[in-house]
C-alpha cells in the first residue's frame, strides 16, 4: 500500500505544480499586457484612437513576447504534466498488481 500512497502523493504534487505554473503564466501575461497598455497610451492622452498616429498602431507599442518567468513556468508546466502521467501509470500498474495478487490468492483458496 505504501507504493500506491507514494504514487498518489506524486499525483497531488504534480497537480499543485501545474496549477502554480499556470498562475505564473497568467500573472506574467497580465503584467506584459499592462506594460503594453501603459506604453501605448501616453500620459494625458484621452483620444479615442489611443495615441495612434496614422499607422493604425498605438505609439510606443511593442511586441509582448515571452517574459523569462513565463517561459520557465511553461517548462515547469510541461514537466508537471509528464510527472502526473508517470505517477498515474505507476498507480495503474500497482492496482493491476494488487488485482492479480488477489486473483491468485482467491484461486489458491479454492483448491
Amino acid at each position: 500500500m505504501s507504493a500506491l500512497s507514494i504514487s498518489l502523493s506524486g499525483l497531488q504534487a504534480a497537480g499543485q505544480r501545474f496549477e502554480a505554473s499556470a498562475r505564473r503564466i497568467v500573472a506574467a501575461g497580465a503584467e506584459a499586457g499592462n506594460s503594453l497598455v501603459a506604453a501605448a497610451s501616453p500620459a494625458g492622452d484621452t483620444s479615442a484612437d489611443g495615441g495612434a498616429q496614422g499607422s493604425g498602431r498605438p505609439t510606443g507599442s511593442g511586441r509582448i513576447g515571452f517574459a523569462p518567468d513565463m517561459a520557465s513556468a511553461m517548462v515547469d508546466m510541461m514537466q508537471a504534466e509528464i510527472s502526473f502521467k508517470a505517477n498515474a501509470r505507476v498507480a495503474g500498474r500497482i492496482g493491476d498488481m494488487q488485482k492479480a495478487y488477489l486473483d491468485m490468492m482467491g484461486s489458491a483458496d479454492r483448491r
